[in-house]
């Protein structure tokens, strides 16, 4: 036997873990297929978010109208999603996502018929905007559990993330499109095609191949229990409850803003066509910038100093547009706005989608997400209310404000810090 020369190192297998990349979530075809599909459905709902509030502006050019529809638009979000939640956590999720598909697809399709044919009303876009929203509702909370099964765990940060970044680049090009269309062929073909990308979802889900098909899920208590389960475990879960505060906050004074963006157009800017759709894309346009940067920092910086720092960004940037004197000012503010809420977004759901028992998944998410629809129809209609009165920039100023003041006593308080435990298990997945 040759002994070793005596300069030569000696050779110990890498304890090193390979470094994340980006994309890795993307490798896995099922993921890839559903992560386009969604890109797809999500530009069309954003389409159709952008395009109601401009038809209930022109019907009667009130900010008002637009609080009112809104309000409509995004209440029965808070309701069903408890609903989705449930069943996600106790049937096949596929199933129920294509039954989700087919009805927010009807809605856009009447939603294009009353618009094209010109017999809208506000009551009829409302009450359309209700029942789409009760679809919805039902369908957000399948949807962010069911990424969990195309994935393995030690992907799912980066899953999560990916989806978290394919919604806000969804959130720059429908809103962008929008504004385009509403200059070229009509709003209501915003509606239509809405109602066409639904079609390309079906289609994709129908191809995918899921462990849990066709498995009712073995659930010991039934609904009501499971939901009051839930609840109890969210208030005994710090960084879950730390979370779902974050978002109310930020969706009852801050998010309003993208709802009344036609009215920064019309009455504050005064633009129309191409410029009007960088306005409502503007902040989409920014989540797809900041994405490289998120996906880059979020695995090793701690969630509480990513989440302050997204906050604070956030109340700014809503400050920011208020006081912003030309398009191309309010314009940046609104890159910096959709930026940091795509940091919030992310964080808040990764956070969670970590640290929480995967029997409770689909019902604890379903919480998380009453919260953000429940203090977003509220604010809207706040907004709406007061901008008839004092102008839409004094009320954006004020909202930006006390978003600001919210951010600054979680972070004094100490708030954020509880969010260590998603830090250890987003450590604890990785390896």
């Amino acid at each position: 036997m040759t002994a070793p020369m005596p300069n030569q190192p000696e050779v110990t297998p890498s304890t090193e873990r390979p470094k994340p990349r980006a994309l890795d979530a993307l490798r896995q075809r099922d993921f890839r297929r559903f992560w386009l599909a969604a890109l797809v459905s999500n530009t069309g709902s954003w389409m159709q978010g952008a395009a109601i509030p401009f038809v209930a502006f022109s019907l009667t050019g009130s900010a008002a109208a637009i609080g009112v529809t809104g309000f409509f638009q995004y209440l029965p979000f808070m309701v069903m999603v408890l609903v989705g939640g449930s069943l996600a956590d106790r049937f096949p999720r596929r199933t129920l996502l294509i039954s989700t598909q087919v009805a927010q697809a009807a809605c856009a399709t009447a939603l294009f018929v009353m618009v094209y044919t010109g017999v809208v009303t506000t009551a009829w876009l409302a009450g359309l905007a209700f029942v789409s929203g009760l679809a919805g509702g039902l369908n957000t909370p399948v949807w962010q559990s069911f990424v969990a099964e195309l994935v393995s765990r030690d992907l799912l940060l980066n899953a999560v993330t990916l989806n978290s970044a394919q919604f806000n680049a969804a959130r720059a090009l429908g809103p962008l499109l929008t504004g385009i269309i509403v200059s070229g062929i009509g709003v209501s073909w915003a509606f239509a095609l809405n109602a066409a990308s639904f079609g390309i979802v079906i289609v994709v889900l129908l191809g995918l191949r899921v462990r849990s098909d066709g498995v009712r899920r073995n659930v010991s208590e039934g609904a009501v229990a499971g939901i009051r389960t839930a609840g109890r475990y969210v208030l005994a879960s710090p960084p879950i409850l730390t979370c779902c505060l974050a978002i109310a906050a930020a969706a009852g004074l801050g998010s309003p803003l993208f709802s009344y963006l036609v009215v920064y157009g019309e009455e504050v800017l005064h633009v129309s066509g191409l410029r009007l759709g960088i306005l409502f894309g503007a902040a989409g346009i920014g989540s797809v910038i900041f994405t490289p940067a998120l996906l880059s920092i979020a695995p090793r910086i701690q969630r509480s100093r990513l989440l302050s720092g997204a906050m604070v960004l956030y109340g700014l940037s809503v400050v920011a547009t208020g006081l912003a004197p030309t398009y191309f000012t309010v314009v940046l503010a609104l890159l910096c706005f959709g930026g940091a809420y795509l940091a919030i977004a992310s964080t808040i759901n990764t956070s969670i989608q970590l640290v929480v028992r995967d029997e409770l998944r689909g019902t604890v998410l379903a919480i998380y997400l009453m919260c953000l629809t429940g203090a977003l129809p509220i604010g809207i209609f706040v907004w709406g209310e007061l901008s008839d009165i004092y102008g839409i920039q004094p009320v954006t100023i004020a909202a930006g404000t006390a978003l600001l003041m919210v951010a600054l006593l979680f972070i004094l308080s100490g708030r954020f810090h509880v969010m260590a435990d998603a830090d250890d298990a987003r450590d604890a997945a990785a390896a």
